[in-house]
């Protein structure tokens, strides 16, 4: 890493964040040429039924150049939970990105994750420009087999025999059966969706996503009226019958804090979905 006279501020609580929330906003609209969400921060911070945001930010002066952060996300299966910790807007200002600070703030931030001394992990869906640093700054495990895949209704029995690989007892993803956890993840700001019976779809024109899939859940009960997008672990090879399309690629990524083997990781859409 590369030294500089920054201030480096790391932030372990809600009510802390808060106060860092306008300066967050101006290295938003600067990174991604679009305004932040206040409603949409707030539920992703601060409304979090999982506890804390981790937080680490640079500081030129008064003015913020660098941010990473991870929120609570916690990932269970049928007989272990682990942390989790869902990667969050990584941003560094324009004139600032000689400096290393994407792996310093990171870092930082998997220091103090580090510190809890349990089984923990961070994950995330890195798109195509961050992809490289996540691998080779952070020391990510990326997979580039997900899919989003486009279903209809003969298709659902593909479907299901993908799903049978990675959904599996062991299998690590999102408990919606507890009821603070599925009405915060049902409820985001203007994209609410349904979950029960271990079934979750949010509808949209013409088509629906598969947001969650239960362990009493089955694709079967999906109705069947319409096309429905759903994460799918596909291989180059995988000849694709008829009625199913790859809408475009998901890559997932994670890294491990005090795990002696690689997780198994049910991947679904409810994990991410959140910016």
């Amino acid at each position: 890493m590369m030294s500089h006279d920054f201030k480096i501020v790391d932030v372990t609580n809600k009510d802390e964040l808060i106060n860092y929330y306008d300066a967050i906003a101006e290295l938003f609209l600067e990174s991604f040429e679009k305004p932040l969400s206040k409603e949409l921060w707030q539920w992703a911070y601060l409304d979090n039924p999982f506890g804390e945001p981790l937080v680490s930010m640079a500081f030129d002066g008064e003015k913020l150049i660098g941010h990473y952060a991870v929120v609570p996300m916690n990932l269970e299966s049928e007989s272990e939970s682990v942390l989790g910790f869902l990667s969050m807007t990584t941003m560094v200002g324009v004139d600032y990105r000689k400096h290393g600070l994407f792996q310093e703030l990171a870092e930082r931030v998997y220091d103090l994750i580090n510190t809890f001394n349990q089984p923990a992990m961070v994950f995330g869906f890195p798109n195509e420009n961050s992809t490289p640093g996540f691998i080779r700054r952070l020391q990510w495990v990326i997979s580039d087999e997900y899919r989003v895949m486009q279903i209809t209704k003969p298709s659902i029995d593909f479907a299901t025999e993908k799903l049978a690989r990675v959904k599996t007892a062991d299998s690590l993803t999102l408990n919606m059966e507890k009821p603070d956890i599925r009405y915060w993840r049902t409820h985001k700001p203007n994209q609410q969706w349904n979950y029960s019976n271990g079934l979750g779809v949010k509808p949209l024109d013409g088509v629906a996503d598969v947001m969650h899939l239960g362990a009493g859940g089955s694709l079967h009960d999906l109705s069947l009226e319409q096309d429905y997008n759903i994460i799918l672990p596909i291989q180059e090879d995988d000849i694709l019958p008829e009625g199913v399309s790859t809408s475009f690629p998901y890559r997932f990524g994670y890294r491990t804090f005090n795990m002696t083997t690689a997780p198994n990781i049910f991947v679904q859409m409810s994990m991410s979905d959140i910016f």
